[in-house]
């Protein structure tokens, strides 16, 4: 008997938190879940996503992540960045930029290693799987997250700070994922690629 209330109270503080910061903040950041669909076209993560998940299934993902090296000077800005900044990345796994980006964003943060900068991830399936949007309404999403954040094109990151938009990325950057971060951190959002 003593095990399970250690559990339960080991368990109360993480539910605690996730209540706090669903009624904070619109939509809740609380991992939902995760699930592996295999759908018309392939295989594809769904759902809150965390890199042990995507390199997990998708291996192949540490390629971009090993071979992409940042830039310097944008290093020292995003390094720099004094005020917590919330970056929301809705992905695919199916999507060859989101495979190519996503690393690479990973690797960025990995170098600058700035507790201010908090990235959650989102997987979503093609906007024309019908089974992927049942699949993360039944994860508990109240709704798709391209929904939630707007997103047409993947990957997207969005930046926040006090639940503000600062700015995205979407699909492509214009120069680099690392440039065109420490320009919207900055307040100089750089236009999309792919305008």
């Amino acid at each position: 008997m003593p095990r399970c209330r250690i559990v339960i109270l080991l368990f109360l503080p993480v539910m605690a938190t996730c209540v706090l910061a669903a009624n904070e903040q619109a939509p809740s950041l609380c991992r939902v879940g995760v699930r592996w669909h295999d759908g018309p076209r392939g295989g594809q993560l769904l759902g809150e996503v965390l890199r042990t998940d995507i390199a997990s299934h998708l291996p192949e993902w540490d390629a971009d992540y090993h071979d992409y090296v940042p830039g310097d000077s944008a290093l020292e800005v995003l390094a720099a960045v004094a005020e917590p900044v919330e970056i929301i990345c809705v992905l695919g796994t199916w999507c060859h930029d989101s495979r190519r980006e996503v690393p690479r964003f990973w690797k960025i943060l990995d170098e600058v290693a700035n507790p201010n900068l908090e990235l959650t991830m989102f997987a979503v399936g093609r906007t024309s799987d019908a089974a992927a949007d049942s699949i993360i309404g039944a994860l508990g999403f109240d709704e798709n997250p391209r929904a939630t954040w707007t997103v047409e094109y993947v990957p997207t990151f969005v930046f926040l700070r006090d639940g503000h938009e600062l700015g995205r990325i979407i699909e492509s950057p214009a120069v680099s994922l690392e440039e065109d971060a420490a320009d919207l951190l900055s307040g100089a959002p750089a236009a999309p690629a792919w305008q």
